[in-house]
């Protein structure tokens, strides 16, 4: 009898957990600037250029926020190029008695490698980053730390960092 009265229980707090994950739906867009390893050619030094995207954090249970981010960059090193479209699943962390926000990404989409002659092929990356609270609906994302990993005859595993801002709506 008292087995089953604890599996009752848990089973009561569990779905209490599941069921109290509020929906929360902080939409933010964002633009950063960000220096890649160039992994991918057979330049030297690294790309740089401009990432930009929107984010929005659907779920909230407790710190804990879960959603998705699109993104997009830009990178040029002289004549060679590398361009991608990301997306998926982000979650983060908001202690409240903070101004801080530290976040981690799984992205999958595909990434283009222009260098005299172009080739698209998938791409994912691996984000994670830390943002900080400047005013009531702008961070500042004070460091973004991505690990790519990219399919093809210039397959790599490029480093990114970005800083940048967001401005949450």
């Amino acid at each position: 009898m008292r087995l089953r009265h604890v599996a009752a229980t848990v089973a009561l707090s569990i779905f209490s957990i599941i069921c109290g994950a509020k929906a929360h739906a902080q939409t933010a867009i964002y633009a950063q600037v960000t220096g890649q390893s160039n992994d991918l050619t057979s330049g030297n030094g690294y790309f740089w250029g401009p990432t930009f995207g929107i984010y929005q954090d659907r779920h909230s249970l407790a710190l804990v926020h879960i959603g998705y981010d699109v993104r997009g960059s830009i990178l040029k090193n002289g004549n060679a190029q590398f361009s991608s479209g990301l997306g998926g699943i982000r979650a983060s962390i908001v202690p409240h008695v903070i101004p801080i926000k530290v976040y981690g990404e799984a992205l999958g989409g595909v990434g283009i490698v222009s260098n005299g002659s172009s080739s698209t092929n998938f791409q994912y990356q691996i984000n994670g980053g830390v943002e900080y609270t400047l005013l009531p609906h702008i961070d500042w994302r004070a460091l973004e730390v991505a690990y790519n990993g990219y399919s093809g005859n210039t397959g790599g595993h490029p480093v990114a960092l970005s800083t940048g801002i967001v401005f949450r709506l």
